[in-house]
């Protein structure tokens, strides 16, 4: 009937957008913790990357029970209805949890980042050194330089021992190429300093988990709604005895 039309096209869009959601949260989740091999050396425990991995777990489920919402929408088998409900109620829980832990660590960034001044301190020089490299990708990246400018490249070992006056050249900033690290020429480096700029651009991540979690959770709803009230429509049929010839 017309009712029953209407919810397998509703359930088929809402599979079609939690596919899409699914492949985004996957390639961006994987992104972020392939970036954390970096940056994690910045914070002070490793329990701030359980957002990112709760929301690749979900994605990997999105898009499983995305593709399984397709199927249900052409063939009406209240036992697929059914594993498609428990799929979203387990996608539903991972989201949840995931975005009240992103929640949780935007009021706690500053004691998250609690170790990037130790890391500053440690920089050698070395290219094979993990502080050395994190602090060279930080400031090329972000493009700043020092933790809250450049001066705070005079306080470190490495610039009083190597006594050139020079801070690192991933601070120069990339439109200057006759820039060569200097203290004598500051305009020619980066002059923002990277624990506000890392802290700006976590805060940025954490909430756009929230706000996608958010509106996952709403689409999961309205799928699972959908699903009851098809469920309606396609009762199991129940077992009877045949009559014997």
């Amino acid at each position: 009937d017309l009712t029953k039309r209407t919810l397998n096209i509703f359930i088929k869009c809402a599979c079609l957008v939690l596919l899409l959601f699914g492949i985004w949260m996957c390639l961006g989740g994987v992104f972020l913790l392939l970036k954390y091999r970096y940056t994690g050396v910045f914070f002070s425990s490793f329990y701030i990357d359980l957002p990112v991995l709760l929301a690749v777990i979900s994605g990997v489920l999105l898009f499983i029970g995305g593709s399984l919402g397709c199927v249900l929408s052409r063939i009406d088998s209240p036992c697929l209805q059914a594993l498609f409900v428990y799929f979203l109620i387990v996608v539903c829980c991972a989201m949840s949890t995931a975005s009240a832990l992103a929640y949780f660590h935007t009021g706690k960034l500053d004691v998250d980042l609690a170790p990037l001044k130790d890391v500053f301190q440690n920089y050698s020089g070395d290219s094979q050194d993990p502080d050395t490299r994190a602090v060279n990708a930080l400031q090329s990246e972000l493009k700043c330089c020092g933790v809250t400018n450049y001066t705070d490249w005079m306080d470190t070992p490495w610039f009083n021992h190597s006594g050139k006056y020079e801070v690192p050249p991933s601070c120069c900033n990339k439109t200057f190429h006759i820039c060569n690290g200097t203290i004598y020429s500051p305009k020619l480096l980066y002059n923002e300093g990277c624990q506000s700029k890392f802290k700006d651009k976590l805060h940025l991540v954490l909430v756009v988990i929230m706000l996608a979690s958010f509106g996952v959770i709403l689409t999961l709803i309205f799928s699972a709604i959908s699903v009851g009230h098809l469920m309606k429509h396609n009762p199991p049929q129940e077992y009877q005895i045949l009559d014997q010839q």
